[in-house]
């Protein structure tokens, strides 16, 4: 699920009082693509974030990633809180493997599986040379939605790569270069960051996601694209850490505040 797909469901789901759909995380030990990944061999990264809708507070995000030389695992947990939370508790846990090397992203598997309000629906992707292949589809196409063959999605990544791909540390000559098509089963897009703006110490990338297949010819008319922005403060090793991501949402600004 993309970045403006969960902020539009957060606020959605708040203004109707159910579930709010987050992103927590679950620090574990996590299959790497090429093997088990160790303290001693791996370099490991998490991150912690607050979410608001119009400055509510409605869940948590967090991931969990090992990398060992250019394979990564990233494990994440969404869950609602808040009055959200307390009316209809959600959780989903996600978790992808693969290999990125400069700056290219080849996930090799996906994995959801959510409990609480949606229990019991989850996703799959596996990916031969690229090509993503459907083992199991987080939810029911949307009415009027046109079939996307996986086929034509080679090259794409599943949501917790583009995820983790926006909001990891990177280095400062490397952030704001961000191009990624994303495919979740049933819907392609495509999501950029550029256009690097300095704010103090740090940056701020603006970003910019596309909807391309899969979505009801409504829903592309009415909003085919949306905007966020990024914002990374300086470490003292010289990369830059993603504190905050911000969006307008149909219901108010969308925000995840690093903790």
């Amino acid at each position: 699920m993309s970045l403006p797909m969960i902020a539009h469901r957060l606020a959605k789901m708040w203004a109707f009082a159910v579930v709010a759909l987050l992103l927590a995380g679950l620090p574990a030990q996590i299959q790497t693509a090429q093997a088990q990944a160790t303290t001693a061999d791996a370099d490991q990264e998490s991150a912690s974030f607050s979410v608001t809708i119009s400055a509510i507070p409605v869940g948590e995000f967090s991931f969990a990633v090992n990398r060992a030389g250019d394979a990564y695992a990233v494990k994440a947990r969404a869950a609602s809180s808040g009055l959200a939370g307390i009316l209809r508790p959600f959780t989903l846990v996600s978790s992808t493997r693969g290999v990125e090397r400069n700056g290219r992203y080849s996930p090799q598997r996906y994995v959801s599986q959510s409990d609480g309000a949606r229990g019991g629906r989850g996703g799959e992707l596996a990916f031969d040379d690229g090509v993503p292949i459907v083992i199991r589809a987080d939810e029911e196409p949307e009415p009027g939605a046109p079939t996307v063959d996986p086929a034509t999605q080679k090259g794409a990544v599943d949501p917790v790569t583009a995820l983790y791909a926006v909001l990891r540390d990177v280095p400062r000559g490397g952030a704001c270069q961000l191009d990624l098509r994303l495919f979740d089963g049933h819907r392609g897009s495509r999501m950029t960051l550029a256009n690097p703006e300095a704010s103090g110490d740090g940056i701020v990338c603006t970003g910019l996601y596309r909807r391309i297949d899969g979505y009801p010819a409504k829903e592309l008319a009415e909003r085919p694209t949306f905007t966020f922005l990024v914002s990374y403060q300086p470490l003292p090793n010289g990369q830059l850490r993603a504190v905050e991501l911000s969006l307008d949402s149909t219901y108010g600004p969308a925000k995840l505040r690093r903790n």
